[in-house]
């Protein structure tokens, strides 16, 4: 891979926010990732190489890279600053785009990521799924139909590398091989406290883009030599997260509704566990284990007229039948 400057024959539409300089020192940079990694040097190369295939065209690792933290800890300065140096190349898509949804959402989510090679999103939300027939579609490497509104419909290859931020994890409705080899689960597990906040730290970070630039073109090099290579942290925090929405997805898609105007008795939500766990060879387990369960899915504890509750989830009617003749069958 060679560099030369920009040259207008070559007929390129876009143009990055900067030019790479090789010279310049980052050193706001460099503490920064050494401090949101908490001094992890294998994250930090694994960060670097992402950054790197974030510059190309190709999407061959067919992959997804979700940053979670539960917040304060750094992981949206990352994705800005990405985006930011990428210029015409980076687009921002509302998070709703990766999201299931009741309603078929409309072809336009997609027609304005066309030729973008950075595809950003940030703040998830509580409770909500991810669309995996979209994202596997997205990342897969094949042509996909959009339109702008009142237009016609239009093909392209996706380019874009798909990053997204969040507080919350979105829910699985299957753990499928197809999203085990997509999905980066990149942990910012760093919280840095509220004294040490450094609200201009953007702007240090700008007045370095141009040798950040060249930081990710070495990530690039070292990305074709290697590949993506997830650290161990990454691989674990991955599984973990699989490991977590397994069972617990596959009982929430059988038996409940995931609606954000619902909400169910906790205990009633157990009894629903309980009774698909048995009946599908599962551990139950406590119910404290459970109830934690479904609040690191994003869901809301309450308490209404003295019954703890969860919001954003109910059970089906036909579930509710369900519970109540295991309920009698039973009794002694």
């Amino acid at each position: 891979m060679s560099l030369r400057p920009a040259d207008r024959n070559d007929y390129i539409t876009k143009q990055t926010a900067v030019a790479p300089d090789g010279d310049m020192p980052i050193p706001e940079w460099t503490t920064y990732l050494d401090r949101v990694t908490g001094s992890d040097k294998e994250l930090q190369a694994y960060l670097q190489r992402v950054a790197g295939y974030c510059l190309t065209g190709s999407i061959e690792e067919h992959a997804m890279f979700f940053l979670y933290g539960s917040g304060s800890n750094g992981k949206t300065i990352f994705i800005i600053t990405l985006a930011g140096i990428l210029g015409d190349y980076a687009k921002t898509a509302p998070i709703s785009t990766f999201m299931a949804s009741k309603s078929e959402q409309h072809p336009t989510d997609l027609a304005g990521l066309q030729g973008a090679r950075l595809v950003v999103a940030n703040e998830t939300d509580k409770g909500r799924r991810w669309d995996e027939a979209k994202i596997k579609m997205i990342t897969g490497g094949d042509a996909v139909s959009a339109r702008f509104m009142r237009q016609d419909f239009f093909t392209f290859t996706p380019q874009f590398k798909l990053l997204i931020s969040g507080n919350h994890k979105p829910r699985l409705s299957s753990v499928d091989d197809a999203m085990r080899r997509r999905f980066h689960l990149v942990p910012f597990t760093v919280t840095i406290p509220e004294k040490e906040r450094d609200t201009k730290l953007g702007e240090k970070l700008k007045a370095e883009w141009a040798g950040i630039f060249h930081w990710m073109i070495e990530g690039c090099r070292e990305w074709q030599r290697i590949g993506l290579k997830p650290p161990a942290k990454v691989i674990a925090a991955t599984a973990n997260y699989f490991e977590e929405q397994d069972t617990i997805g596959r009982w929430m898609e059988d038996c409940c509704v995931d609606d954000p105007n619902e909400q169910c008795a906790r205990t009633a939500l157990f009894k629903s566990w309980e009774r698909w766990a048995k009946a599908n060879n599962e551990f139950v387990g406590r119910p404290a284990v459970f109830y934690d369960e479904l609040e690191k899915q994003g869901f809301e504890p309450a308490k209404v007229d003295g019954e703890r509750r969860y919001k954003g989830l109910n059970l089906t009617e036909v579930e509710v039948k369900r519970v109540a003749a295991a309920a009698f069958r039973s009794d002694p």
